[in-house]
């Protein structure tokens, strides 16, 4: 299992901030411990948050745990999540909860998105949640969630709003965020995402059944060129034309947040999560086609190389040359959003 635990302060420090973790600023500044509960993982942020100005002023730790969600749903026969995952949910949210603590965390809170709307019983598991844990767990809508996140990139990035796209990609959906130029906003989502792109390419390209085919790894090129098509064809059909538009006439600055922006693609390219190209994107893709889920040496191998073809099937269909990572997803917009708290 897969931890990154980033912590920024060491423990003397954390003794001189006292159980508040105040960090000598007063009352007014408490530590949160605020969780994404994915459709493939679940990401921990803890962090001190100011009260009065809603400002984030230090992030403390970020921890995440695979639990794969969108895969079981995928799978099930009567469209509710397994006993064994949402097990493994419940445990995992538990052992961040304890390290948060570890952490003089005072405050908790959890959201999760459209993985948990789709799924029959996904409410009654966060009412468990909930009474398990002893926090909030609520379930989102997808513009919720996307409102979270750019708020959060906002906060991270210093790109002008008119000219920020941000680009998320999940487990089970995607979703691109964009305010217009007259002040409203565009909330673009979409069912082709990591998972659920893979599970197409097993089931249309490949003819084989999900229920016992879990990875299309090794994919023949003639393969990869299907998929590639696939892609294209549903980003074309799917993106609004305003939204197109825009991004082909290279007027957004593209931010990707998520695993697939800045863990997936950059690890196959070899390089940093700083920028990649499209240019960078071909290439990578060109080396992994034909490599087994044992070559990517990855707890997500299955999607290695999936997630290639459906981040340069987009590139290349709206004209995106380069994409900006970072590190950033629901629960650091969690952190600042006081109706959640």
């Amino acid at each position: 299992m897969v931890r990154y635990w980033c912590v920024i302060l060491a423990t003397a420090v954390l003794a001189i901030l006292g159980p508040a973790g105040s960090m000598g600023a007063g009352d007014h500044v408490v530590r949160r411990a605020a969780f994404d509960i994915g459709s493939t993982s679940i990401k921990c942020t803890v962090a001190d948050v100011d009260m009065i100005t809603g400002a984030l002023v230090k992030v403390v730790a970020e921890d995440a745990r695979k639990v794969d969600f969108a895969e079981d749903l995928a799978r099930s026969y009567d469209g509710n999540l397994g006993r064994e995952v949402m097990e493994r949910g419940q445990a995992a949210l538990e052992a961040l909860r304890q390290d948060a603590l570890k952490l003089q965390a005072r405050q908790f809170s959890a959201v999760g998105g459209a993985c948990f709307q789709a799924a029959r019983n996904g409410r009654a598991y966060f009412v468990t949640l909930q009474q398990a844990l002893g926090f909030s767990c609520r379930i989102v809508s997808e513009q919720q969630a996307s409102l979270l996140n750019y708020h959060a990139v906002r906060l991270m990035v210093n790109v002008p709003e008119p000219a920020l796209l941000v680009w998320d990609i999940g487990g089970d959906t995607q979703q691109m965020t964009v305010r217009n130029p007259d002040g409203t906003m565009t909330f673009h989502m979409d069912d082709l995402a990591s998972v659920s792109f893979k599970n197409a390419v097993i089931r249309v390209i490949q003819g084989r059944d999900i229920a016992t085919a879990h990875s299309p790894n090794p994919m023949t090129e003639r393969q990869v060129r299907e998929a590639l098509r696939y892609a294209k064809a549903h980003a074309e059909m799917e993106l609004p034309r305003d939204l197109a538009g825009r991004l082909r006439s290279g007027a957004l600055t593209v931010i990707g947040i998520g695993g697939v922006h800045y863990h997936s693609l950059p690890e196959t390219m070899g390089s940093g999560p700083a920028r990649y190209t499209r240019r960078q994107a071909a290439d990578a893709l060109a080396r992994w086609t034909g490599k087994s889920d044992k070559d990517f040496a990855s707890e997500y191998a299955d999607t290695r190389l999936t997630n290639l073809i459906l981040v340069l099937a987009y590139m290349d269909t709206m004209g995106i040359d380069a994409v900006t990572p970072i590190k950033c997803n629901e629960a650091h917009g969690l952190l600042v959003s006081p109706e959640y708290w």
